[in-house]
C-alpha cells in the first residue's frame, strides 16, 4: 500500500493555508512588550508564536497595482470591522476577541491617483498596533477598490490618521505617497469603481490545540464581479508563475463596449447604477438593492422631481433622459429583469399568494419553460421553503435575538415564506437567518423531497445559472435564469464570480507573497493566461500524517516547464523550481494552474532534499461521465517511464521506480461545488515508502 492519496484528501489546497505568525512592538493583550523581529528581518514584520509557541517572524506581503489603461486610476485600500479578530488571535495565540470596529482606509496619492504605465507596490504588515489591544489588520477580509474617477472615495465619516511607519511604498513613473483615514463606513454605493477582496493567509485552531494559529502562506483572493461590473481589473499572486490571472485584461473602452453591448440584447432593461457611466449590478443586487436610495448629490445624473433621495438603481433610458418624472422614481428594471419575475411567477406554484407586483403571468398556463426546468425551478423554491421552516422553528425555539436585537421578534418581511424575500434569498443563495446570525441555519443542512443541498446546488449552478448555453434557452431567451452570468462568463471572457457560488474560478487562494492588481492589460502580471481548473492540476503526494508532525514541512519547492517553450532549454533539463513551499507547515501537494503548453515536465524537492521530475503529455480530458471513471484519457496523462526520483547527491533513488509507478491521475468534484478539478496523486514521498 503506497498511500496514494484520495479525492477526499484533496483539501489540501482549500487547506493550503499555513504556519506561523507575526506581532509588532507595544502592548500585547496580556500587557508585556512583544518582542521585536529579528535581526535582518524585511521591515514590516511582526513576531507571532507558532504552533510550539515559539517566537516566529512573518514577513509582510505586497499589493502592486500597475496601470495599463490609457487614463489615471485611484487605488484606496480598506480594511473590515470583526467581533473578532481572528488573525491576530492567531498570532498571538490568544483567545480575547480583539475586536476592530473601525474601517482602516489607505488612499495612493490621494485624490491624484496614478497615471497610465505607472505602478505602486504597497507593504503591508500582518497588522499595524495602534495601541493596547488596537490593531489595523491589514490582512484579513481586505478590500481594494479602482477608481477611474476622484469622485464619492470618500465619506464625511473618514477621520485622517498617521499611516503606520511599517506600511511602505514604492512607485514606477509615479509618485507614492500613502494616506490613512479611520471610518465607520465603507465606499459609497454608486463610486466610479470597481471593488475587489484579498485575504492574506488563514487562521485556525490546530487539532489538539486551543489557540487560533495564523498560517500566513497563502494569498486569497476575487473581484467582486459577483456584486457589480464596472472596469476590467485582474488578479494574480506574486511570486507563483504557475497560476493564470483572475478577472479580465481588457482595455476600458473594449469593456465599456461589452456592457452597452449586453443592455442592448440579453440584458435589455438590465438596472444601472444612477451614475453617468454605465456600472451593472449582479443578479441579486437586481433584487436587493431595488428601492435604495442615494444620498443628494448634483452630479447623480436622474434625480426625480419629487424632491426625494435619488434611487441607487435605474435603466439607461432614465440616464438617457427619456423618462417621465414618474419613471424617474419608480423605472428601476426593465424586460430582461421581468423576464426572470415572469418565469419564477409563471412556472412555480405560490399557492393563494397575490404576486402581481412582480408579475402578471399565471401559473401554469403561462410557464414558457421546459418540463424539465420547471421541475427545477420547484425543487429550488421548496428547498428555500423548507430552509424558512427550519428558520420560524428558530424562533420558536426562542434560538434567535431578533430584529431590534435582544427583542426575539422576526423581522415582518421574512415572516412568511413569499415571493419576493425567496427571490432574493435564491438569487444570493444565502439562508434565512435575519436575526439569529450569520451562520446560523446554513444551506447544508437542508433538504428537500429527499435531495440534499449538494445535489439541489450543483443542479442551481450547471442547470440553471449556465442556462443560458441551451438549446431552448438560446431559442427563447426569456427562459435566461441570470442573463448576468453570460456577461461575465461570455461576453466579457472572464474568470470571476458570475454568482454567489459560482465556482468557475470564483475565489483564489494560492501560495503567494502578495498580489498584482491590473487595469486594463496583462503587463505587470506574473503569467498573462486566465485561470481555470481545467487547464491545470494539482499534484498530489499521500499524507504521512503518522511521522510527519503539522507543522513540519513535506516538501521545499517546486516548478514547472512547457517543452519546447523556452529555445534555450527546449527539452526542459533545467526545471526552475522558484515556488518555495511554507517550512512550518505539512502541505502534502501544490498546484501547477496555467500553463503555455503541454507536454510539460513537473520538478519538486522534498524534505530530505530528494528530487523528483514528472512527464505530464497531455491535458487532462473534460469529465463527461462518472467521476471514479475520468478523465477518460487517464492512461495517456503521465509517462511514468519519464519519472525520476533522484538522492541529494544526484543518484537514482533506490525507491524512484516504486514511487513512479504509483500514478493515478483522477478529478474531483469537492463539497458543493460544480467545477471538476484535475489531481496527480502519488505515493507518500520515497522515504516514507516500505
Amino acid at each position: 500500500m503506497h498511500n496514494t492519496p484520495s479525492p477526499s484528501h484533496i483539501a489540501l489546497l482549500a487547506a493550503l493555508a499555513l504556519a506561523g505568525c507575526g506581532g509588532s512592538g507595544g502592548s500585547s493583550p496580556g500587557g508585556e512588550t512583544a518582542p521585536p523581529p529579528g535581526a535582518g528581518a524585511p521591515q514590516g514584520s511582526v513576531v507571532c508564536k507558532d504552533y510550539d509557541m515559539q517566537d516566529v517572524t512573518i514577513a509582510p506581503k505586497t499589493i502592486t497595482i500597475r496601470n495599463n489603461a490609457d487614463e489615471q486610476i485611484y487605488p484606496v485600500l480598506s480594511t473590515s470591522t470583526n467581533a473578532e479578530n481572528l488573525w491576530v488571535q492567531g498570532c498571538l495565540r490568544t483567545t480575547e476577541a480583539l475586536p476592530t470596529d473601525v474601517v482602516y482606509k489607505l488612499y495612493v496619492n490621494d485624490g491624484q491617483g496614478i497615471p497610465p504605465g505607472s505602478e505602486v507596490t504597497i507593504t503591508l504588515p500582518l497588522y499595524s498596533e495602534l495601541g493596547p489591544r488596537q490593531y489595523i489588520t491589514w490582512w484579513n477580509g481586505g478590500r481594494v477598490l479602482l477608481a477611474d474617477r476622484n469622485k464619492r472615495l470618500r465619506n464625511d465619516e473618514d477621520k485622517s490618521i498617521a499611516t503606520p511607519a511599517e506600511v511602505t511604498c514604492q512607485a514606477q513613473g509615479t509618485a507614492c505617497a500613502l494616506t490613512t483615514y479611520a471610518s465607520k463606513v465603507q465606499f459609497p454605493e454608486d463610486a466610479f469603481a470597481q471593488l475587489s477582496e484579498y485575504t492574506f493567509g488563514d487562521s485556525d485552531i490546530p487539532a489538539g490545540q486551543a489557540a487560533r494559529l495564523l498560517k500566513p502562506a497563502n494569498v486569497g483572493y476575487n473581484i467582486s464581479y459577483v456584486d457589480h461590473v464596472y472596469m476590467p481589473v485582474a488578479i494574480g499572486p506574486k511570486d507563483n508563475p504557475y497560476i493564470g490571472y483572475s478577472g479580465s485584461v481588457q482595455k476600458p473602452a473594449d469593456f465599456r463596449k461589452a456592457l452597452h453591448s449586453f443592455l442592448g440584447g440579453l440584458g435589455e432593461g438590465w438596472p444601472v447604477y444612477n451614475m453617468s457611466e454605465v456600472r451593472l449590478p449582479g443578479g441579486y443586487n437586481i433584487f436587493a438593492q431595488r428601492g435604495g436610495y442615494l444620498i443628494q448629490d448634483p452630479d447623480v445624473p436622474v434625480q426625480p422631481p419629487d424632491g426625494q433621495n435619488p434611487p441607487v438603481l435605474t435603466v439607461q433610458k432614465c440616464i438617457d433622459k427619456q423618462c417621465t418624472p414618474e419613471e424617474q422614481r419608480s423605472l428601476q428594471w426593465g424586460q430582461s429583469v421581468q423576464n426572470i419575475q415572469d418565469l419564477w411567477g409563471a412556472c412555480v406554484d405560490w399557492g393563494s399568494e397575490d404576486i402581481s407586483a412582480y408579475t402578471s403571468k399565471k401559473y401554469p398556463q403561462d410557464c414558457p419553460a421546459p418540463q424539465e426546468m420547471q421541475g427545477k425551478l420547484a425543487l429550488v423554491k421548496d428547498f428555500f421553503a423548507e430552509n424558512h421552516k427550519k428558520y420560524l422553528a428558530m424562533y420558536d425555539a426562542k434560538q434567535c435575538t431578533g430584529e431590534p436585537k435582544g427583542s426575539g421578534k422576526i423581522p415582518p418581511h421574512v415572516a412568511e415564506f413569499k415571493f419576493w424575500e425567496a427571490i432574493k434569498h435564491i438569487y444570493g443563495w444565502v439562508p434565512y437567518n435575519e436575526g439569529c446570525g450569520a451562520g446560523a441555519n446554513k444551506l447544508s443542512a437542508t433538504t428537500a423531497h429527499g435531495r440534499d443541498h449538494a445535489y439541489v446546488q450543483a443542479m442551481y449552478i450547471q442547470d440553471l445559472q449556465y442556462n443560458y448555453g441551451q438549446a431552448a434557452v438560446q431559442a427563447n431567451p426569456k427562459l435566461a435564469f441570470n442573463p448576468y452570468v453570460k456577461l461575465i462568463h461570455d461576453d466579457l471572457g472572464m474568470s470571476a464570480y458570475g454568482f454567489s457560488v459560482d465556482d468557475a474560478v470564483g475565489f483564489m487562494s494560492e501560495l503567494g507573497n502578495g498580489l498584482v492588481f491590473t487595469v486594463g492589460g496583462v503587463q505587470g502580471l506574473e503569467n498573462g493566461s486566465a485561470f481555470n481548473y481545467h487547464d491545470g492540476f494539482d499534484v498530489l503526494l499521500g499524507n504521512p500524517a503518522d511521522r510527519v508532525p503539522e507543522n513540519k514541512p513535506l516538501l521545499k519547492k517546486y516548478g514547472a516547464c512547457s517543452l519546447g517553450h523556452d529555445a534555450s532549454d527546449p527539452d526542459c533539463n533545467n526545471v526552475k523550481q522558484d515556488v518555495l513551499m511554507p517550512d512550518a507547515n505539512r502541505i502534502v501537494g501544490f498546484r501547477v494552474g496555467t500553463m503555455p503548453s503541454y507536454p510539460m515536465k513537473v520538478r519538486f524537492t522534498d524534505a530530505q532534499d530528494n528530487v523528483y521530475t514528472l512527464l505530464v503529455k497531455e491535458k487532462f480530458a473534460a469529465c463527461t461521465g462518472k467521476l471514479a471513471d475520468c478523465p477518460p484519457n487517464r492512461a495517456a496523462i503521465v509517462d511514468a517511464g519519464a519519472c525520476s526520483v533522484t538522492t541529494p547527491a544526484g543518484a537514482k533513488h533506490p525507491k524512484s521506480d516504486m514511487w513512479c509507478v504509483g500514478a493515478n491521475p483522477n478529478q474531483s468534484r469537492e463539497n458543493d461545488e460544480a467545477a471538476i478539478k484535475n489531481h496527480l496523486s502519488y505515493p507518500v514521498p520515497v522515504e516514507y515508502l516500505p
